[in-house]
C-alpha cells in the first residue's frame, strides 16, 4: 500500500468522524427541540384542563357539551379527523388578492388586515 492510498484512507477517516460529529450535534438539537415541545405541549394540556374544570365549575358545562363541540369545530371542514380545519383564505379589501397568512397585510398592495381573528 501507497502512502496516497494512506493519505487518501486518513482524509475519508477523517471525513466520516466529522460528518459523524455534525449527524450527532443535529440529533441533539432535534432532541432538544423535541423535549421543548413536549414541555410546552404538557403545560397546554395542563391549561385546558384548568380551564375545562372552571368553566365546567361555574357555568355547568359538562365533558359531552365540550366533546359535541370538538366534533363541531372538527366537522367544520367535513372531515370527522380529529385535526383543526384550516382557515379559508382571506382577500384583501383593496386589491382583491390573498393574503399571506403569515403576514397581516397584503404582499401586493400593502393595505393593513384589521380584520384578523385569535385562531
Amino acid at each position: 500500500m501507497g502512502p496516497i492510498w494512506m493519505g487518501s484512507r486518513s482524509q475519508r477517516t477523517y471525513e466520516a468522524a466529522v460528518q459523524a460529529e455534525d449527524s450527532k450535534m443535529a440529533a441533539d438539537d432535534a432532541l432538544g427541540r423535541v423535549q421543548e415541545l413536549e414541555w410546552k405541549v404538557n403545560k397546554l394540556m395542563l391549561v385546558n384542563h384548568a380551564l375545562f374544570e372552571l368553566a365546567s365549575q361555574r357555568l355547568g358545562i359538562t365533558e359531552t357539551d365540550l366533546l359535541n363541540k370538538m366534533n363541531e369545530i372538527d366537522l367544520r371542514d367535513g372531515k370527522l379527523d380529529g385535526k383543526e380545519p384550516t382557515q379559508p383564505a382571506t382577500v384583501c379589501e383593496e386589491c382583491s388578492r390573498t393574503y399571506s397568512r403569515r403576514h397581516n397585510h397584503c404582499l401586493y398592495c400593502g393595505h393593513v388586515n384589521h380584520a384578523g381573528t385569535a385562531f
